[in-house]
């Protein structure tokens, strides 16, 4: 069953359609389009899989978003949930109190955040959360930046998290790469942003308005939307001017923009 949440996009993204916008030529447009968790889905992959985000990079999307947590022994994997209930129903497996060896025998699609870096750093931009806080897990930042050092922040990645504080534990990552996820907190988000001097905000595109996205822009910060899953919503993001668009229909989307794009100049979209 749908959760409120989805259904709540699922409508915000067919009021989309209607507006503003919703007409936007993509051609000659940058569109920097973040693949939720890769391209997963009926007929694609899995979602946090090697196979999810190498559909992505084949495709040109610009950048893949997915989930670290750390194994008992204090290995970076790529996961959302804290347990393997829901797409292995086994929800005795918890990240966190399993050995990367016992995963790995358990549940072998899970990849290390290692193993992410290795195939796919430099082919897609990845936008990393940080399911995990340094305060409770100290040696998170370490484990995680240690994966990442030879990678260019901002360039070659960006630290996401719906809790502001958990990026406080990355003090060496600049501030740029570090991205605040909001919900339906969106005005406290953006109130710790701003005093925190994170370099980004992602939410919900019915939640940041037009007039706060531009007033964000003009302080220095990127802002991300979603999530999109209909032409007329992401030609509506594309108008307003979001630097990241954020969608569990990235595969549908690119052909779309690579569409537009092919066609002869002049020709009608």
């Amino acid at each position: 069953m749908p959760s409120l949440s989805s259904l709540l996009n699922s409508l915000a993204n067919s009021l989309w359609t209607l507006a503003p916008g919703s007409r936007t030529s993509l051609r000659g447009r940058e569109v920097q389009l973040v693949a939720h968790r890769g391209a997963h889905g009926p007929g694609l992959a899995q979602e946090n899989t090697l196979e999810a985000f190498a559909l992505c990079a084949r495709a040109g999307v610009w950048a893949v978003e997915t989930d670290i947590r750390l194994t008992a022994d204090g290995q970076p994997v790529v996961y959302h949930d804290p347990h393997c209930g829901r797409l292995h129903a086994r929800p005795d497996l918890v990240i966190a109190e399993c050995t990367l060896a016992r995963l790995r025998t358990e549940v072998p699609a899970i990849p290390t955040l290692a193993e992410l870096v290795h195939h796919l750093a430099g082919h897609v931009h990845l936008m990393l959360e940080l399911k995990e806080s340094w305060r409770q897990r100290p040696e998170y930042p370490t484990r995680v930046l240690s994966c990442l050092a030879d990678l260019q922040p901002v360039r070659d990645f960006h630290l996401l998290s719906l809790v502001p504080d958990h990026l406080e534990g990355f003090p060496t990552v600049p501030r740029a790469a570090c991205v605040d996820v909001a919900w339906m907190n969106t005005g406290r988000t953006i109130a710790e942003n701003a005093v925190l001097g994170h370099g980004g905000i992602a939410g919900s595109f019915a939640l940041l308005g037009r007039r706060r996205l531009r007033q964000l822009q003009a302080s220095g910060r990127r802002v991300g939307t979603g999530f999109v899953s209909r032409a007329g919503a992401l030609r509506r993001e594309v108008y307003r001017g979001a630097d990241w668009i954020f969608t569990d229909h990235a595969l549908m989307l690119q052909a779309l923009i690579d569409s537009e794009n092919a066609q002869a100049p002049g020709k009608a979209a």
